[in-house]
């Protein structure tokens, strides 16, 4: 009897040093992995430099377009927005490898991009460009109306990765292009007279002429930038967001969004 209550003791001391402890690991453990894999968030890549679709606020909080139409589809669906901002460029890799679900950043549709990734229905549509010195007005309207030529002998500046790089190397493909990250080093670099002519969207090259009286700013013929929300291959969601797109459009969202930031 003696010997069996000591067993007895034994077997709780046991239980209470070894099998709680390892109780705990596994509901620790399952809760990481619920956590990690969380059917309710909505990871969406982005680049924040892009006002006024997607940018920082002084108290760097996400403010934009872009961002309120994620967050609007996100509603729609139910999930929580979890925002990872990347360089433009660096949008493509996140979403092939999965690291987000969706890529928000004023991405152009374009037949290249859609042998790697999958697009939305597109949510918003404009030219293309020239952002120029003011002093070169008549002469670009030449290149870009008149003449029409391929070969100009001017340096020509645009956001890496963009349709803007596209358009350049296959209109221009002669002339030595300077990428960067971000368009406002390529204005400054314009202003200093590093770069002759940038390439880029219509909104951000009349924002830079209204903040820059030495520049001008051109239309560059019929090209157009169709933005589109970019999926992984064969994403789940990609059905979801398209019908979510659909709903903004047929109730005015879109459009009241367009108004807010100043892009009807």
């Amino acid at each position: 009897m003696y010997v069996q209550r000591i067993l007895g003791i034994v077997n709780l001391r046991f239980f209470y040093f070894f099998c709680l402890p390892l109780g705990s690991v596994c509901i620790m453990a399952c809760t990481s992995k619920k956590n990690s894999n969380d059917a309710r968030s909505l990871v969406v890549a982005t680049c924040a430099d892009y006002p006024p679709f997607e940018y920082y606020t002084p108290e760097r909080s996400l403010k934009g377009f872009d961002i309120d139409l994620v967050r609007l589809i996100a509603q729609n669906l139910k999930k929580r927005v979890v925002f990872e901002v990347f360089e433009f460029s660096s949008i493509f890799a996140a979403l092939e490898t999965k690291r987000a679900d969706i890529g928000i950043s004023t991405i152009a549709i374009t037949s290249e991009r859609k042998k790697k990734i999958d697009f939305s229905r597109p949510y918003y549509t404009q030219k293309l460009y020239a952002l120029f010195r003011k002093s070169d007005l008549d002469y670009f309207k030449k290149v870009f109306y008149t003449k029409n030529e391929k070969k100009i002998g001017k340096i020509f500046g645009c956001q890496m990765g963009t349709t803007m790089e596209n358009w350049i190397q296959t209109q221009h493909p002669d002339e030595k292009c300077i990428t960067m990250d971000e368009n406002l080093p390529l204005v400054e670099a314009l202003k200093s007279e590093r770069i002759d002519v940038v390439i880029l969207d219509g909104y951000q090259a009349k924002t830079f002429c209204r903040k820059n009286i030495q520049l001008s700013c051109l239309p560059i013929g019929n090209s157009i930038n169709s933005y589109g929300i970019a999926f992984p291959k064969n994403s789940s969601l990609f059905k979801l967001v398209n019908e979510a797109l659909k709903v903004l459009e047929k109730n005015g969202a879109i459009e009241k969004l367009k108004h807010k930031y100043h892009l009807d």
